[in-house]
């Protein structure tokens, strides 16, 4: 089962704050889209923040909501985000590995660094990524 925002709070006592705040829950269902996930994964195999794969949607998210109560100029707020990934990604597998430098070439506006993951075979999961080619 994919991760939920009460995981997310249950495993990071330090951001209970976050509980009842609806941005944060929308930014915890946007990244635990598929889609967003997918992208995740992709940059953690490569060896990139997984973080990196979604930031500048997110930030856009954020720019575009008048009155956001998530502030991506906070610390701690930015390390929350990253928890999120954490928890999000965790059930597939990956653990983290580092800590490392956004990729310039995407110029983010809030993030500067996030951590790296790396599939562990050893870790529980509760997910798996299935790709298949069908006949149309």
């Amino acid at each position: 089962m994919k991760a939920k925002f009460s995981k997310f709070i249950d495993l990071n006592k330090n951001c209970s704050k976050y509980q009842n705040n609806t941005d944060m829950q929308e930014l915890f269902a946007l990244l635990s889209t598929d889609e967003y996930i997918l992208k995740m994964i992709e940059y953690a195999d490569i060896g990139k923040p997984a973080l990196a794969g979604v930031v500048l949607d997110i930030e856009q998210w954020h720019d575009a909501k008048n009155n956001c109560l998530v502030d991506f100029t906070d610390g701690f707020t930015k390390k929350a985000v990253g928890r999120m990934v954490k928890t999000i990604i965790a059930p597939f597998g990956y653990v983290v590995t580092k800590q490392k430098d956004m990729p310039r070439d995407l110029k983010t506006k809030y993030f500067t660094s996030a951590s790296c993951y790396e599939y562990d075979d050893e870790a529980p999961k509760t997910m798996k990524i299935v790709k298949r080619i069908v006949e149309l």
